[in-house]
């Protein structure tokens, strides 16, 4: 009997393991939406467009990238999150909707941990700390010697509270040890255009923005978020550098998730075909150009990478004592 039972058992092992890749075979059957929780133009949007150009060759069915914007990313997440587990509705997301607004936001409609699958990174864009140059500082050294000497009055924009933009400047604000004003936005444009006419002092922007500003002389830069430096700013040094900052490593992300209950094998397929269409010679010459690392991780790595990524955020956000009802 338990010889049976133990075949028995294989066999079914067997059909679930054949069912699961004829399945992954014949997806896509139907055009798949690709959701980006944010407004066209900035962020995730150019890096989901050409990703999703290359993924309609590769699945030769039309990938549609579909803007969902409102709520810090959440209306776009909760869509994904709520949409049958077929494969065909992926999230192409920032941090804020899966790592940080369930550490601040009290009414979620939904989980990211339970209701979305990682599958994985896109790519790693780090921000880069600014100033305008008319202020007295040139590099962070110098800028948290000033701050300092002067505190409570260094101002720094964000793109709003709770924002990766925002705890970046946390980070900075504790590792240095200096106390300084926030003053947030309602959105990144605003931001970058307060420091471009210097009536807020610092903000950290992401490099792509603000890098043809900075090499225009119109901002300056200060450091890197990450503790490596950046193929398109090589003459930027990372913050990690600066004493103090040695344990400094923030950066911005763009993740691939689906429904939580999309089968195996149609996830490990998505997230194949997303990692050749990264290795690509042009999709890499050209997200490098902007100061993205494309992303190579498998689906247990980008599991692991967003828990991780949760917590550092989510210990950030409990400094910082940010709260949203």
């Amino acid at each position: 009997m338990r010889l049976k039972n133990t075949v028995t058992g294989l066999i079914s092992l067997l059909l679930i393991s054949l069912c699961g890749s004829v399945l992954a075979q014949s997806w896509p059957d139907r055009p798949v939406k690709v959701i980006v929780p944010y407004a066209a133009g900035g962020g995730v949007d150019p890096v989901a467009r050409l990703v999703s150009l290359k993924l309609a060759d590769i699945w030769k069915q039309p990938v549609v990238v579909e803007n969902k914007a409102g709520g810090s990313g959440t209306i776009g997440a909760n869509f994904v999150a709520k949409a049958p587990s077929d494969g065909l509705t992926i999230l192409m997301s920032a941090t804020a909707e899966v790592v940080i607004n369930q550490h601040f936001m009290q009414k979620m409609t939904y989980n990211p941990d339970a209701d979305l699958k990682p599958v994985t990174l896109l790519v790693k864009l780090p921000f880069v700390l600014v100033t305008n140059p008319s202020k007295p500082y040139s590099t962070a050294a110098e800028l948290i010697a000033y701050a300092k000497k002067n505190p409570n009055t260094v101002t720094y924009a964000s793109s709003g509270p709770g924002t990766a933009q925002h705890l970046s400047a946390v980070m900075l604000e504790e590792q240095a040890n200096i106390k300084l004003i926030h003053v947030p936005y309602k959105g990144v444009a605003p931001s970058v255009s307060d420091l471009l006419a210097g009536h807020v002092d610092i903000g950290f922007a992401g490099l792509p923005t603000a890098l043809p500003h900075i090499q225009s002389g119109a901002l300056k830069a200060l450091g890197l978020s990450s503790k490596t430096p950046s193929i398109a700013a090589p003459n930027i040094p990372p913050l990690a550098k600066t004493p103090g900052l040695q344990n400094f490593d923030l950066t911005q992300w763009f993740g691939v998730y689906v429904p939580s209950g999309t089968p195996n094998a149609i996830s490990q397929k998505i997230q194949k075909d997303i990692v050749e269409v990264l290795k690509m010679p042009d999709v890499k010459e050209a997200l490098e150009k902007q100061g993205a690392q494309p992303g190579n991780m498998t689906m247990a790595e980008f599991q692991a990478f967003s828990n991780s990524e949760s917590k550092k955020f989510g210990a950030i956000v409990k400094s910082a004592k940010i709260d949203q009802n």
